[in-house]
Parts: structure tokens; sequence; C-alpha cells
């Protein structure tokens, strides 16, 4: 018979969790786009040109992504969230020693497979193992973390890359995820709550059996799913969410810079950008367990499209704090949209397979839009063709979300003879 663990377990492993999301894909990815100027003057290429670098980014992503679901079958997710935080370290020094374009695009390769390892699919599946209830929210303010770091850590990357160069930049954040993702990691993570003799949050201790926890409800397979028509909306929503969130991620500061913003300005922004990110995917938990996802994908939808409007008629310093504030709203739509969407449409026993799918679809669809931003970019000059074409995007995204999201639409399982939802009590509505 098990010994019951402390429940400090739950708020020790969400933490680990805050600190990966927030290094590696707070400190480190959201400040990738306050390298573009410098790299671009140091290789003697065009913003256009650095969207290459992107694609072998998704290149790395695509290829973990897809391997994700067998490499969970064979290894611990400890590990492999250990193995991440070493992969990046090694791209960002990777970025540090390049003198050759092409060996930048090793390093995307190896930072981008790190966002997979060390980013948001581990930290789903992880999240999903510990907590039953409350998931949603946990998800959020884990991946507020990302935020966090992104306003904390922009202005000293920034900084650090006009005082020291963005090479020394590189360096430093190298050393950091190293320390603060494999090495709490590997202090601080649990497997699963069985592991420390508890169930997840939110279940009673009868569902732990043995050192392994027996997760409930059932669910549709990722070879059933794709027979659904719910299903093609969902990957035709994730396409939207990525391409977006490239442009984003990518362009932002870039775009600032390109309508006579200062580039300390445009460092500065990021942090507004961190700010409302941070608080958005805080808050989107709960308000999708209260008024459901769909209004959490319709107004972040709205937002984003705003912004790439409003930076055509709002100049200056107000715009471009404008601009990053409503931008800031879209990674919610990173972190929460495959899980919860998922979980919703298709229960969560096979939550790892769409997981898997859905990071592989996103990176996919970086090898194909990075490479059109880049062509459309070279041709007009401008970023004003590349947001004409995000606004209708996240047009179509919102009414894709209107028709998908639908209770009639939501996985059932059947118990007792009669059907539930195969999600969590608080979730049914997402």
């Amino acid at each position: 018979m098990n010994k019951q663990g402390s429940n400090k377990w739950y708020w020790i492993i969400a933490a680990s969790l805050f600190l990966v999301m927030m290094f590696n894909c707070g400190l480190g990815f959201y400040s990738l786009s306050l390298f573009v100027t410098p790299i671009t003057r140091s290789f003697g290429i065009s913003s256009g040109d650095f969207a290459m670098l992107y694609v072998f980014y998704g290149v790395g992503s695509a290829a973990a992504a897809a391997f994700f679901h067998s490499l969970l079958k064979r290894f611990a997710l400890k590990s492999l969230i250990v193995s991440g935080g070493l992969i990046s370290a090694a791209g960002y020094f990777v970025f540090a020693g390049s003198d050759r374009l092409e060996a930048m695009f090793l390093g995307g390769v190896l930072i981008g497979a790190s966002t997979v390892f060390s980013g948001t699919a581990a930290v789903q599946m992880a999240i999903a193992r510990w907590f039953s209830e409350r998931r949603s929210q946990i998800t959020g303010l884990v991946a507020s973390a990302s935020g966090v770091g992104t306003a904390v850590g922009s202005p000293i990357v920034g900084w650090m890359i006009h005082a020291l160069g963005w090479r020394a930049a590189c360096v430093a954040i190298g050393a950091l995820v190293a320390v603060f993702v494999c090495v709490q990691i590997a202090l601080l993570f649990r497997e699963e709550p069985g592991c420390v003799g508890l169930a997840p949050y939110g279940e009673s201790q009868g569902a732990v059996k043995g050192e392994m926890v027996v997760t409930p409800g059932g669910g549709c397979p990722l070879r059933e799913g794709i027979k659904r028509p719910a299903f093609w909306l969902f990957a035709g929503g994730m396409s939207v969410v990525a391409v977006v969130y490239q442009m984003i991620s990518l362009y932002q500061s870039t775009i600032l810079i390109e309508r006579g913003v200062p580039e300390a300005v445009a460092a500065a922004c990021l942090s507004v950008f961190a700010v409302v990110d941070m608080c958005s995917k805080a808050s989107a938990g709960i308000i999708a367990d209260r008024f459901g996802f769909r209004i959490v994908t319709l107004y972040c939808a709205g937002a984003t499209a705003l912004a790439f409007l409003l930076i055509r008629v709002v100049d200056g310093t107000v715009g471009a704090v404008l601009f990053s504030a409503l931008l800031g709203f879209w990674p919610t739509m990173c972190v929460l949209y495959g899980v919860t969407a998922s979980i919703s449409l298709f229960g969560k026993r096979y939550l790892s397979e769409y997981i898997g799918f859905s990071q592989t679809l996103m990176c996919c669809c970086s090898l194909v839009g990075m490479p059109l931003i880049r062509t459309l970019y070279n041709a007009v000059g401008s970023f004003d063709t590349v947001m004409n074409i995000a606004v209708g995007l996240l047009a179509a995204f919102a009414v894709m979300m209107t028709r998908m999201l639908r209770e009639a639409n939501f996985f059932r399982e059947k118990t007792g003879g009669r059907a539930r939802p195969g999600v969590d009590e608080h979730e049914d509505f997402l």
C-alpha cells in the first residue's frame, strides 16, 4: 500500500514547468526577433532572407514533433525535457560561434527541436499527467511564464546585444537555459504523481496503482479522429495559429523598426508584448472554464487582427506600444489551442498523439510559410501585404472556431449506459 505523498508536489511540478517555459521559450525563443537586425547586418542579408533561418527552426521542430509520441513510449518525459534543454543550449552556442549562415541553420534546427522537448508539447503532457481538475488554468498559468521570461529578459538581451554583441548574448542565453531547464528539471521534476504516492490533482487516491497513474477517461485515437469533420477544422485552426504565431515571433520588432520606431523602443515593446502575453495566458484558463474556450479563441483572434490594422494608422511610440500589446494575446492560442481543443473533441486518452500531430503540423506550416513570407517581403519591400494576409487568416480562424467548438462536436464516452464528455467536469464547455 502506497503512502500518500505531500500535496506540495503539485506546486513543485507547476513551478518546475514554469521555469522551463520562462527560460527556454520566454527568454530564448521570444527574444529571437531582437537578433534579426544585428544578424542580418553581420551576414549582409535582408530581413526576408532571415526567414530561411526560421525554416530550419521549423525542420527541427517538425522532426522532434513527429517522433514525440514514439519517444514518449521509450523514454521518460523527464529525460526528454532535459535533453531538450541541452539541445537548446547547444543551438545558442552554435549561433554564437557561427561565421557562416549555414552554421546558423544548424543552430536553428537544434533550437527548433528544443521547443518541442522543452516547450509546449512536453509541458502540456506533464500537466495532463499531474492535473485532472483545473488543467486549463494550470496550463495558462505555466504558459504565462514565457511572458515573464520575455518581460524580464528582453530588455537585458537587448542591452547585451547593444553593449556586448549578439554573439555574447547567445552564449548567455544558452548558459541560462542549461541551468534553469536541465539542472532544475533533474532535481525537481517527477514523472507522474504516482511516483510520490499521489493521484492527479482533483482525483481520489484510488486512482494510483503501484507507482504509475491510471489515466481515467476514454478517447478517440488519431486514426479514427481524422475521419471526423471537426478534425479538419481543428487542423485548419492549428495551421492559422502556427503561421500567425511565426509572423509575430520573428518579425514583431522588425515591423516596428521598418516603420521608423527606434530599435531601443522596439526592444522595450517586447516587454509590453510579454506582459500582455503573461496576463492573457494566466486568465484564459479561468475564462475558458467559465464561458467556454470558443470565446477565448475569438477575442485572441480579434485583438491580433486589430493590431495588424492599427499599426497602419497609429504612428510613433503610441502605435508601437498598442501594436505589441494587442499581439500579446495570440501566443495564448499557441499554448492552449492544441491541448484544449483536442481534449474537447477527441478525449484525453490519446492526447500525446494529437499533441504530436498538432506540433508537427505547426512546424510544417513554418517550412512552407516562412519561404512565402520571404518571397512576399523581397517582392514588395514591406510587410503590409504580409499583414493583410494575416488579417484574412484570422478572420477565417474565427469562422472555423465558431463552427468547431460547439458542444455537439465534443467527445462523449459511454459509461454506465449514458454518455458523458470525455473531458474534465469543469471543461465540458471548452
